[in-house]
């Protein structure tokens, strides 16, 4: 998982509309007044409501120190009895712990009542108001983002290992959460890597198994000697449970001898985790018998499954105590040590919720906080990662659940190949929070995607308007779909291929486009917008890597240009002024145009986007011109061979535009467009093989 800087999109949350009620729980005095009123500057004028009755629904006890955690899951359960659920549960938070954990309660009663989610982290609670407004106005419904200062959304980001491996250590480690199944596997792989001395700690006590019961090599069979050794009248459920142990303890002893078989010397502790003094207690003995602690591996945990409404506080608190208060007496008791490598187990559930699992999301999520805590406190010398992971073959998922998982399309992570990626992980890998395997949502019924574009959110598309009916840019488009592909593939893309078949035409001041993507290869993906109507509007491929752009040659000023030239404007273009980008054409000649363009931000528009459709839509523009100085005829844009990412985006002031262009067959221009700074020396970007059919008179 990583954090990768992002502008707003640009449009509004797809389920916020004018008109829809919100409440704030919780946060400051005046919070409140203060979103109504930043929201209504951003063109969504909502009304004010009661939680149990809003639609949008904003939680705002983690902007301060407190018990968000604990705030969080007694505001939604209490949600929870509502007839209709909220359509629309925003977080926002100070960039704490606490606010992780509260998160992912969020994020679970999303699951549960179909709710979408947002979880705002701010820096600085005096923003609040103003970054809850401007997501719902133009965040397009991101579900984790963040402000510290700027703008970013944590993506889940390939990461290819790279670089010379670490050695494992040989240790001591500690390892909590016992030596059976998932637990088990990691430290049998460990073993095999060169862990050479382990301390495993677990809830039961390690005992002699009855005699009666050697031969017995199955349940029930045990059940069978056991019942015969039984004195006085059985107790059928006692038994029950003494053959699941026995074999639970075998089970132990068979891994146990696995990694000793690996060289690995192993100890089995029976000790509360959660418990600082027994834990302490335990790393003096460890030490005064093989040194300080090296390693530490926190994967013990229990499961509570109840829906928001459904669990109680006990419940909720007995999942976030063996996590937390775990991790805490483990790291208390190994303040001093030397460690070399710490591991968190968490889950996906940290980052999607999951239902029935608020409180395991939130303690999750809180151990993920705390390996970036750690990640920064400890520096290079130890490898620190929360691992999480996807449901398992094995471990806390039952055969049932098991099924379960199957039928909704989730696959599991095999034992053996789920430890060696941890064992790879600690070898190669960088991000202090890590996926591993499926994430909860993979076979869900996806809820579709949608791009909004609304005259009422963006005034300045009227100016886009043909024969009196506004189109959104095809530039515009090629920024939302830039977008997506970032998010699939990282921040370095490249777009290629952008197809055009039927415009977003907004005849009623609005249009809305569903969004479908589809992972070609593991550095490419498809990007298709769609009508309503099931008509693609638009399709592109997204590529991973950036583009190795040329400057264009120093062209100098013509000393004559066509007259269209000197006021496009006037003729050859239909646009407004808030698309009237054309500060100065420089040089138009049968091969070259180049102009002065200005920036989104110098034509006050607002911001938010990847790159500046407002200044790319000037490409085009001039190639319309560059046309039009040859026969006067209209053009308009059909595809773009590339969109190739050079240097950070000017958000103010102006650019060269420098357009090659040709024509092909009479009735087809093309054209190459590089953006630069003013004098041609930074390249910003640029458009290969735009292409333009001409307008029938």
């Amino acid at each position: 998982m990583e954090w990768l800087p992002a502008q707003w999109p640009g449009r509004p949350h797809p389920r916020v509309q004018s008109g829809a009620s919100l409440a704030v729980i919780g946060g400051p005095q005046g919070l409140s007044a203060s979103l109504f009123a930043a929201l209504a500057d951003r063109g969504l004028v909502l009304r004010a409501a009661e939680a149990a009755d809003a639609e949008v629904v904003v939680l705002a006890h983690a902007l301060h120190e407190g018990d968000a955690v604990h705030a969080a899951f007694e505001v939604l359960t209490a949600l929870a009895s509502r007839g209709t659920p909220p359509a629309v549960l925003v977080q926002v938070a100070a960039l704490t712990q606490q606010a992780a954990g509260a998160a992912g309660v969020v994020k679970t009663a999303g699951r549960e009542w179909g709710a979408d989610y947002c979880c705002i982290g701010v820096d600085d609670a005096a923003r609040a108001a103003a970054v809850i407004a401007a997501e719902l106005a133009l965040g397009a419904g991101e579900r984790e983002v963040r402000f510290a200062p700027s703008r970013a959304v944590l993506a889940r980001v390939e990461a290819p290992f790279s670089g010379a491996p670490r050695a494992i250590p040989a240790g001591p480690w500690l390892v909590s959460g016992g030596a059976r199944g998932v637990t088990a596997a990691c430290c049998i792989a460990l073993a095999k890597a060169g862990m050479r001395q382990v301390v495993l700690l677990g809830r039961s006590a390690l005992t002699d198994e009855p005699a009666a019961c050697r031969d017995a090599t199955d349940e029930a069979a045990l059940k069978r000697a056991l019942l015969a050794a039984a004195e006085g009248k059985p107790n059928l459920a006692a038994i029950a449970r003494q053959a699941k142990d026995i074999l639970a303890q075998r089970e132990v002893r068979a891994n146990m001898a696995a990694m000793e078989a690996a060289g690995c010397a192993v100890r089995y502790a029976s000790v509360d985790v959660t418990n600082v003094d027994a834990v302490r207690a335990l790393v003096a003995e460890v030490k005064a018998q093989w040194g300080p602690i090296r390693g530490l591996v926190h994967a013990a945990g229990v499961l509570a499954d109840k829906r928001l409404g459904d669990k109680t506080l006990e419940q909720f608190d007995s999942v976030l105590r063996t996590k937390l208060d775990g991790g805490t007496a483990l790291l208390t008791a190994c303040a001093a040590e030397p460690l070399e490598a710490l591991v968190f187990f968490s889950s996906v559930a940290a980052h999607s919720g999951n239902a029935g699992q608020s409180d395991y999301a939130a303690a999750n999520a809180m151990l993920d906080h705390w390996a970036a805590t750690e990640t920064a406190a400890r520096g290079a010398l130890c490898r620190v990662v929360s691992m999480a992971w996807g449901p398992w073959d094995g471990g806390m998922v039952t055969e049932s659940l098991a099924k379960h998982f199957t039928a909704r399309g989730i696959g599991l992570i095999p034992l053996a190949g789920g430890a060696q990626a941890m064992v790879d992980e600690l070898r190669f890998g960088r991000h202090a929070q890590v996926i591993l395997g499926c994430g909860l949502d993979d076979g869900d019924e996806p809820r579709p995607a949608t791009l909004r574009w609304s005259v009422a959110q963006l005034p300045q598309l009227v100016d886009h308007s043909i024969n009196g009916t506004v189109v959104v840019p095809m530039t515009m488009a090629l920024d939302a779909i830039l977008g997506i592909g970032r998010r699939v593939l990282g921040p370095e893309v490249t777009v290629r291929d952008v197809q055009l078949f039927q415009g977003a035409v907004a005849p009623e001041g609005h249009v809305t486009l569903q969004v479908s993507t589809e992972l070609l290869q593991p550095d490419t993906v498809r990007v298709t917008l769609t009508h309503p109507t099931g008509r693609p509007a638009y399709r592109a491929l997204v590529v991973r890597g950036a583009a190795s752009i040329p400057a264009p040659p120093v062209v100098a000023a013509s000393t004559s240009l066509p007259a269209v030239c000197t006021e496009p404007y006037a003729a050859a273009l239909f646009h407004g002024p808030a698309f009237a980008v054309i500060r100065e054409v420089v040089t138009c000649d049968d091969a070259v145009i180049v102009a002065r363009v200005a920036t989104a931000g110098a034509m006050q528009w607002p911001g938010g986007w990847q790159l500046d459709p407002v200044a790319l839509d000037g490409a085009l523009q001039l190639l319309r011109v560059w046309g039009w100085a040859q026969d006067g005829t209209p053009s308009l844009p059909t595809a773009i061979a590339a969109c190739e990412v050079g240097a950070a985006w000017p958000t103010d002031g102006e650019l060269r535009c420098h357009v090659t262009a040709s024509r092909e067959q009479g009735t087809r221009l093309l054209g190459d467009a590089t953006f630069t700074d003013p004098e041609g020396r930074v390249v910003y970007a640029r458009l290969r093989g735009i292409q333009m059919h001409t307008q029938q008179s």
